[in-house]
């Protein structure tokens, strides 16, 4: 018999088994779209959904309608696929769109432009496996422009809170570590998380506000006892009080706890000298018993999310949605995201270690696309299955003009 089945399409029919309160029309379409997704080689619009899928757009843009549990199904794919060590990473992603009448349409700050342009903008929530470097997606949640975060009494910030205690609950038996970027040093965001046990990794200013800790004797007086001695001056770090963990001809990293004036709280502070930078990078954490060199590490995996995005954006069309309503742009996002997340695990995180080559999502979408048209081709011909030429020529055309045959 030929392969007409690939190895996502059984890897998401094992995962939507594992969700629970999954209808069997919802189930029998995620199959479908992330079959299609992967395979579409066009604008990811209803219009050529109907084209390559089969289905009438109608269809399409019905099912888009429907909720799906994408924190919950992408859950269940990082527990079977990723390894033990685990951290959790949010990180904004500015999408381009035009109009008047979508919903979320508001200024955002774009990374890429370093200004604040009219789109919309999505938080994404991933998971990052440590031991294999790659990040597989959990949640996209799209950000409410300005108007509508002030009738609710919400700020910017509370939002992106929201968006992670919505399902903490589910991340902490996951990874007890947030990774994101210095925007979110702000005792609004941390303190509600940490409070229920989540601790944040994230990039401090260097002209931050940092205590030295008194570790001297104490006097037996009137009054509290001396808890600071002196500001840290990030520029020119005393050596004496904050130690040297690692060193090579490239990094030096100093390391002590310390009491960040901003947040109210002792932190894990990290000093990282670049041998072509005179100033420090300096890494925080909220929890001072882990090791330095491991937060260190969970910083610098924090930036898979960007590959994860820019992945998404080239080739499963994130950005393509015509759709305006809030859920339709949910679902287009989440399904975008999660179609490279699938690509990971199985053609990634599936093989041993030791033959894993850089991850290719073009060669990928390469691949179902070849598989799409030659089972539509071979099927209308009628051909014996069965028969070994027929079989030979059959994974030619799988792997024609793709870069790793």
């Amino acid at each position: 018999m030929l392969k007409t089945r690939s190895n996502a399409l059984r890897v998401v029919e094992a995962t939507l088994g594992k969700v629970k309160k999954v209808s069997r029309p919802v189930a029998k379409f995620m199959v479908h779209i992330m079959e299609l997704w992967l395979s579409m080689n066009c604008r990811y619009v209803f219009a050529n959904m109907q084209r390559w899928g089969g289905k009438a757009e109608k269809s399409y843009r019905r099912m888009f309608q429907k909720f799906f549990d994408w924190f919950s199904f992408n859950l269940q794919l990082v527990k079977q696929t990723c390894g033990g060590e685990i951290i959790a990473v949010f990180d904004p992603c500015f999408i381009k769109k035009s109009g008047k009448r979508t919903y979320g349409l508001d200024k955002f700050w774009s990374g890429t432009a370093g200004k604040a342009l009219k789109g919309l903008e999505v938080g994404c929530l991933c998971f990052v496996d440590v031991e294999a470097g790659t990040a597989l997606h959990a949640l996209a949640e799209q950000t409410p422009p300005q108007q509508i975060l002030k009738q609710k009494g919400q700020t910017l910030v509370s939002h992106y809170v929201g968006v992670v205690k919505k399902h903490l609950n589910k991340i902490l038996k996951v990874s007890r570590y947030l990774a994101a970027d210095g925007y979110f040093m702000k005792r609004e965001f941390i303190c509600p998380l940490l409070q229920k046990g989540l601790h944040l990794i994230t990039k401090a200013r260097r002209d931050a506000n940092f205590r030295y800790l008194y570790k001297g004797p104490h006097k037996q007086t009137r009054g509290r006892p001396k808890l600071y001695e002196g500001k840290v001056d990030t520029g020119h770090i005393d050596k004496r009080r904050i130690q040297c963990c690692y060193r090579d001809s490239e990094v030096k990293i100093y390391t002590a706890v310390v009491y960040a004036m901003q947040l109210k709280m002792k932190v894990l502070a990290a000093f990282v000298y670049y041998r072509d930078k005179e100033q420090p990078e300096i890494i925080i954490s909220t929890d001072t018993q882990m090791d330095a060199l491991v937060m260190c590490r969970y910083y610098g995996l924090r930036f898979q999310v960007e590959f994860l995005i820019r992945d998404a954006k080239q080739y499963a069309g994130m950005e393509d949605c015509q759709a305006r309503s809030k859920q339709k742009l949910h679902t287009h996002f989440n399904v975008a995201l999660t179609a490279v997340s699938l690509a990971k695990a199985v053609y990634y995180l599936s093989l041993p270690k030791e033959k894993r080559d850089s991850f290719s999502m073009a060669d990928i979408k390469m691949l179902h696309m070849n598989q799409l048209i030659t089972n539509r081709i071979f099927i209308n011909l009628e051909l014996d299955q069965n028969d070994r030429k027929i079989k030979q020529l059959y994974h030619q055309c799988l792997n024609f003009v793709r870069l790793r045959a």
